[in-house]
C-alpha cells in the first residue's frame, strides 16, 4: 500500500511572452493578482537560438513568439516589481539556458536576493531539440557540456533551483508512444547523471539527483495516459535507486497536448484541454508539481490575453471544485491501470538500457527516424478514418458558437524590431567597453580550457554583454551554428521504396523524379510537419532535399537553385510568413529563378492568404490540411 498522506495542490503557470520585457512584465504582474504563483517565461526565437535583435536571422521574428531578452537590462525589466526571492520562474530555454541563467543571477545578485533562496526551473534539455523542437545552437557534443555545465555549477549557487527539465513533452508532440515518451525523457536525464556524476562530491551528486525534473505531456486517451504518468512516478525513483543508491522524489511539470487541438471547431479544444488535464491530477501518487494549459485557439495562432485567462480559470475549477487533491490514490490496485503501467515501465526499460549503451549522439540518431515513423503513423489513422478527430474527420458541422478573431499583436514585427534594435544599440553606446573587452576574453578562455562558464557568463552579462554576442563568443570556440539532419528526408525508411522516375511527356519518356526543396524560414525549429511531409513525398515519387533550419530566404533561394529543385515548400510557424514570403520572391528573382513554384506550410491567418498570393505563393496550406491535398497540388505544380 502506498503512503497515505496530503498532497499539495500543484502551481498554476501559464506560458507567456511577448514583445518587449515592458510588456510581458504587465502581463505576469497581472496574471499573479490573478492568482496564478509562478511564472513561466516563453522567449522569443532570437533568444532562444543565440541571436541579438538586429541579427540578419532574427528578422520578422523579434518579440513575434516570445519575450526578447538581450541583456541585463532586459532581464531588469522582465521582473520589474516582482520578488525573485519569493516567486517561482520557469524558462523555458534550452541553446542559450547558461546565458539566461546567468543573467537572472547577475539580476539576483544586483537586487542583494541571496542566491540560495532562488526557485525554478531552466529547462536546459538539448535531446529533444535536435529531435524534435529544434532551437539548438551548437553541435550535440558542445550541447551537451553546456547543459552540464549549468547543472554541476547550481549545485553550488541555487541548491533549490532545478537546473535541468527533461522533456517528454515535445517527444509525444512528436509522435512518440507513453514508452518512448518515457524511456527518452528518463534516458535523457540518467545521461547528464553520468556525465556529472564524476565532476561532483558525492554529496553535491546526490543534490543533484533530487534536482532533476521532467516536463510531461499528457494527451485525452485516459488510460494510456493515466499510466504513463504512473510510470515516470514508479521508474524514476527506482533507476536512481538501482544505479546511484539514491531515491529521489519524481517531480514533473506539464502542458497538456498541442497536436491535437484543431484549427477546425477550435471551441472543441476547450473540452479537449479540460480532459488532457486528468491523467496528470487525477493520481495522486503520480501528480505533476505544475501545470500549464494552452490556449484553445492554439492552431490558429499565440494565446491572446482571453484565452489565458480561460486556461487559468480551467485549472482553477480542477483545483477548487472537483475536490481532487483531497483524495489519496484512486487508482492504487486497478487491473487495468496497474497492468498498463506494467507494461509501459518494461518497454521503457528496454529504451533506456539500449539508449545507455548506444551513447548520447548516436540516441539522437536513432530517435529522429523513429519520430519520423510515428509521425507517419499518426496522420495515416486520421486521414484514413482509423482514429477519429471530431471536427476533423467525423461530425464536420460547425460549432455555432464562433470565438472571436485572436487579438492582434500589440505592435507589428517591424516596428517591434526596429524598437529593440534601438533599445539595443543605446545600450552598447552605455556600456563600460574595457569591462565588456575583458569580461569577453574571461568567458573565451574558460570556454577554451574546459572550465565552467556560468561565472563568466555572469560576469559577460554584469558587463552589458548581450545574447549574440555570447553565443557569437562561443562559436569562435566550438565551431559554427549546427544543422541537424532531417531525420527521414535523407533515406527510406522501413521497406519504404526509393523516388522512381517520372514519365511525364507526351512520348512518355522517364525523367528525373520531381525535386522538392523543403525549407525551414526563420527560427521556429518544429520540423514534425517537415518530416511528416518528406515521408509523403517520398512515398508519392518525389526526390526530397531538406535546406536546414533557421534559413533565411536568400539562403533557400540559394539552395533552390544549386540543387536544381522543380518546388520550394517553405514550414512557417513563427508569424513570419509575410515578410518570408516577399523576401523568397525577391531573392528568386535576382536569380533569375522566379520560375520556381512557392508553397507555404504553417500558421498562416486567412486575412493573409491574398498577401501571400500576391507575393507569388503558389498554394498555401493550414494546420489539418489533408497530406494526400497537399501531395496532389504539388504533383500539379511540377508536372
Amino acid at each position: 500500500m502506498s503512503e497515505r498522506r496530503k498532497r499539495s495542490p500543484w502551481i498554476i503557470r501559464t506560458y507567456a511572452g511577448f514583445g518587449d520585457a515592458t510588456e510581458t512584465n504587465r502581463r505576469y504582474r497581472d496574471n499573479l493578482a490573478r492568482g496564478q504563483r509562478g511564472l513561466s517565461v516563453a522567449f522569443d526565437l532570437p533568444t532562444q537560438c543565440g541571436l541579438d535583435p538586429d541579427d540578419t536571422l532574427a528578422h520578422g521574428e523579434v518579440g513575434q513568439t516570445g519575450v526578447s531578452v538581450a541583456h541585463l537590462g532586459d532581464m531588469r525589466a522582465l521582473f520589474e516589481g516582482i520578488d525573485l526571492g519569493a516567486i517561482n520562474t520557469s524558462m523555458t530555454i534550452n541553446a542559450t539556458a547558461p546565458w539566461l541563467y546567468a543573467m537572472y543571477l547577475a539580476l539576483a545578485d544586483e537586487r542583494g536576493v541571496p542566491r540560495d533562496t532562488l526557485r525554478g526551473t531552466t529547462q536546459n534539455d538539448l535531446l529533444k531539440e535536435f529531435v524534435a523542437r529544434g532551437t539548438y545552437v551548437f553541435e550535440p557534443d558542445v550541447s551537451f557540456r553546456l547543459s552540464t555545465d549549468l547543472v554541476v555549477a547550481s549545485t553550488a549557487h541555487t541548491p533549490r533551483w532545478n537546473p535541468t527539465n527533461c522533456c517528454g513533452y515535445h517527444l509525444m508532440e512528436s509522435g512518440a508512444l507513453p514508452e518512448e515518451e518515457v524511456g527518452y525523457a528518463l534516458l535523457g536525464a540518467l545521461f547528464v547523471l553520468e556525465d556529472v556524476r564524476p565532476k561532483l562530491s558525492d554529496e553535491a551528486f546526490e543534490r543533484v539527483v533530487h534536482a532533476i525534473s521532467f516536463f510531461i505531456n499528457s494527451g485525452i486517451e485516459l488510460v494510456p495516459e493515466i499510466a504513463k504518468v504512473r510510470t515516470y512516478a514508479r521508474l524514476w525513483p527506482a533507476l536512481c535507486e538501482e544505479r546511484y543508491g539514491v531515491r529521489p522524489r519524481w517531480r514533473a511539470g506539464c502542458q497538456v497536448r498541442s497536436l491535437s487541438l484543431t484549427a477546425q471547431q477550435p471551441e472543441v479544444n476547450i473540452v479537449r484541454i479540460a480532459l488532457s488535464a486528468l491523467p496528470v491530477l487525477m493520481s495522486a501518487d503520480a501528480r505533476v508539481g505544475a501545470l500549464q494549459l494552452p490556449g484553445f485557439r492554439e492552431a490558429l495562432g499565440l494565446p491572446d490575453e482571453g484565452e489565458q485567462v480561460l486556461s487559468l480559470r480551467t485549472q482553477q475549477v480542477w483545483m477548487h471544485e472537483t475536490g481532487i487533491a483531497k483524495w489519496p490514490d484512486i487508482f492504487e490496485g486497478s487491473v487495468v491501470v496497474e497492468g498498463e503501467t506494467d507494461r509501459i515501465e518494461a518497454a521503457a526499460r528496454a529504451i533506456i538500457d539500449a539508449g545507455l549503451a548506444r551513447g548520447y549522439r548516436a540516441t539522437i540518431e536513432e530517435l529522429a527516424a523513429r519520430l519520423g515513423r510515428r509521425m507517419a503513423d499518426w496522420q495515416a489513422a486520421v486521414e484514413s478514418g482509423e482514429r477519429v478527430v471530431v471536427g476533423v474527420n467525423r461530425f464536420e458541422q460547425a460549432v455555432p458558437v464562433t470565438a472571436p478573431a485572436a487579438a492582434a499583436m500589440p505592435t507589428s514585427a517591424a516596428d517591434q524590431a526596429r524598437a529593440r534594435t534601438e533599445q539595443l544599440a543605446q545600450w552598447r553606446a552605455e556600456r563600460d567597453t574595457a569591462a565588456w573587452t575583458a569580461a569577453r576574453q574571461r568567458l573565451l578562455d574558460a570556454a577554451r580550457s574546459g572550465a565552467s562558464l556560468i561565472e563568466p557568463s555572469v560576469a559577460f552579462a554584469r558587463a552589458g554583454g548581450t545574447t549574440g554576442e555570447w553565443t557569437r563568443a562561443l562559436h569562435e570556440v566550438f565551431g559554427p551554428r549546427y544543422a541537424a539532419p532531417l531525420g527521414v528526408a535523407s533515406a527510406p525508411i522501413q521497406g519504404e521504396a526509393p523516388p522512381t522516375p517520372r514519365a511525364d511527356g507526351a512520348d512518355g519518356a522517364q525523367r528525373k523524379p520531381r525535386r522538392v526543396l523543403l525549407a525551414k524560414a526563420g527560427l521556429d525549429g518544429h520540423v514534425n510537419a517537415l518530416r511528416l511531409l518528406a515521408v509523403t513525398l517520398r512515398q508519392a515519387g518525389f526526390e526530397v532535399i531538406y535546406a536546414g533550419p533557421a534559413q533565411t530566404p536568400a539562403a533557400i533561394a540559394r539552395a533552390a537553385v544549386s540543387e536544381d529543385a522543380d518546388l520550394i515548400g517553405v514550414s512557417s510557424l513563427s508569424g513570419a510568413h509575410l515578410w518570408v514570403a516577399e523576401a523568397l520572391a525577391e531573392a528568386l528573382a535576382e536569380l533569375d529563378a522566379a520560375d520556381i513554384p512557392v508553397v507555404m506550410g504553417g500558421i498562416l491567418p486567412e486575412e493573409d492568404h491574398a498577401a501571400l498570393e500576391a507575393a507569388g505563393v503558389r498554394a498555401h496550406f493550414g494546420p489539418g490540411t489533408p497530406l494526400a491535398t497537399i501531395v496532389t497540388t504539388l504533383q500539379d505544380l511540377t508536372a
